[in-house]
């Protein structure tokens, strides 16, 4: 068993291209990789998990700039998604992930990652979040992980 942190983009095609075999494989890489322990999450993936989800409903119902209907309608369209949502935490709920908290050494690492290796805010806030879990594993398509020697990062493919 290895303690893996799942990243946004793992958990957004995991639940929304159930049937695409390269998202397949990459989920059964990753259950091997936990051997039935459960993956750890922060409260910042939740966040970008629902707003990358309602940008791709948007898209699904034929909107040429969802960004833009989201940011002039946020509140309509936070309504118009409520069920949609509903099921994304359900499903999320079924995963039954570990939540990482954010506390100030968290913080504190993450200052550091932004500095070294120069992380992006967003990924070394994840980064932080996976090592103060106890994490050795960064589940990601994103390569910047792979700057960090104390993360080994299980992309796809």
């Amino acid at each position: 068993m290895t303690r893996c942190y799942i990243g946004t983009n793992f958990l957004y095609l995991h639940l929304r291209q159930r049937d695409d075999p390269a998202v397949a494989a990459w989920r059964i890489r990753l259950e091997t990789e936990l051997a039935g322990e459960a993956g750890v999450v922060s409260a910042l993936v939740l966040d970008e998990l629902a707003y990358r989800s309602v940008l791709g409903w948007l898209r699904d119902t034929g909107d040429n700039n969802p960004v833009s209907t989201f940011r002039t309608s946020t509140s309509a369209v936070m309504r118009k998604m409520r069920t949609r949502l509903g099921r994304l935490w359900a499903a999320i709920d079924e995963l039954d992930f570990e939540l990482a908290t954010t506390d100030r050494t968290v913080i504190s690492q993450a200052v550091s990652f932004m500095s070294n290796p120069g992380l992006a805010p967003r990924d070394a806030f994840h980064a932080a979040h996976a090592l103060d879990s106890g994490c050795s594993v960064m589940v990601s398509s994103d390569p910047d992980y792979d700057r960090l020697t104390a993360l080994r990062r299980l992309g796809p493919g």
